[in-house]
């Protein structure tokens, strides 16, 4: 049986938001929920997340992800849609940035933003269990987060094309989807947790030819 602050952390009135939800946790608890998840896909990969790891890394009951959302894929469901989100949020004030400082530490300085937002590790997770795809259509806009983010570079390097600083004769949505796409193999073959800067300059300078 939960404890009673436990329990006074779930907000048993009806989901408001997510029909894949059967009671919400407060935000606080989803957050937390949340983390526990990011730290498990960085330690141990798409395959450490089940039930029992989540709960027991964010110290909560073993029974919330069944009794409070719709199983564990439910779960797993609306972390991917929310750091899809959070990634595209985290960039989306990248075109703005156009005509000040490096454009190569811009970029790279947005890459790896990309990587530490969730935005790749939940790619990861989606590789690994392909149905997540079809329920995250349910809690999240249709266009994917690595697709939004590749038009957030497109119109950033459209703008330093437009200012002057970039040749004019690149096209900028192709750019767009070589950096995103290069960076999410970066991620795909690192052997660590976090992401190189010096590999993502490195890349984001042969690119642009910079």
């Amino acid at each position: 049986m939960p404890g009673t602050a436990e329990a006074a952390a779930i907000d048993t009135e009806p989901e408001q938001e997510n029909p894949g939800m059967r009671g919400v946790p407060r935000q606080d608890l989803r957050g937390e929920l949340f983390a526990a998840a990011d730290r498990i896909l960085a330690r141990d990969g798409a395959a450490g997340l089940t039930s029992r790891a989540v709960t027991d890394e964010a110290g909560c009951a073993k029974g919330i992800l069944h009794n409070h959302f719709d199983g564990l894929e439910g779960f797993l469901a609306d972390y991917a849609a929310d750091r899809a989100r959070r990634a595209v949020d985290q960039l989306s004030g990248l075109p703005e940035r156009a005509g000040q400082g490096d454009i190569v530490d811009t970029l790279t300085d947005a890459a790896v933003t990309l990587f530490d937002s969730g935005a790749l590790p939940t790619a990861a997770l989606i590789s690994a269990r392909p149905a997540l795809a079809t329920r995250m259509a349910t809690v999240i806009d249709a266009d994917s987060a690595l697709g939004a983010s590749e038009r957030i570079f497109a119109d950033y390097l459209s703008a330093e094309q437009a200012g002057g600083r970039l040749p004019a004769d690149q096209d900028a949505h192709t750019l767009a989807f070589a950096l995103v796409g290069s960076v999410h193999h970066l991620f795909f073959t690192s052997q660590g947790a976090e992401l190189d800067p010096a590999r993502v300059r490195q890349l984001v300078r042969t690119l642009l030819h910079l």
